[in-house]
């Protein structure tokens, strides 16, 4: 079983600045944000980034993120789990956005990410709320 970190609730916004510190110095990174149980709960398996990469290949890609990650790691002291958003479904992407804006280095292509992900998640909202009202029932 993964291991329950704990931090203080005062103490998160210094960690988000040393993440933003560190992936400034990734210039394949167009703008990262950090989401999920770090910035939701007061207890959290990993640190979770996603990032935009300059990069759509696949492969390519993988390598940064698993690099970034280990970087990420180093620097707070806390797993950091890397995530690519160039390719990720929308659903997903949505819910990265909801979280916290670590760095930006192109607000304009920020920007365009979001309206385009805001568009394709309302086109599919509706079919997410049915699938969810079929398989549990609410």
């Amino acid at each position: 079983m993964p291991r329950l970190y704990k931090v203080d609730l005062a103490k998160r916004p210094s960690l988000l600045e040393e993440l933003r510190a560190e992936v400034m110095r990734e210039p394949e990174v167009v703008f990262a944000y950090g989401y999920g149980s770090f910035l939701e709960s007061e207890a959290f398996h990993d640190v979770d980034v996603g990032v935009c990469l300059v990069t759509d290949e696949p492969e390519k890609a993988t390598v940064k993120a698993l690099a970034l990650a280990q970087r990420l790691t180093a620097r707070v002291g806390f797993p950091v789990d890397v995530r690519i958003l160039n390719q990720a479904p929308a659903p997903f992407v949505f819910h990265v956005l909801r979280g916290r804006l670590i760095f930006s280095r192109d607000d304009d292509r920020l920007a365009e990410v979001i309206e385009a992900t805001v568009r394709r998640y309302l086109d599919i909202a509706p079919l997410l709320r049915q699938s969810a009202k079929e398989a549990f029932g609410a």
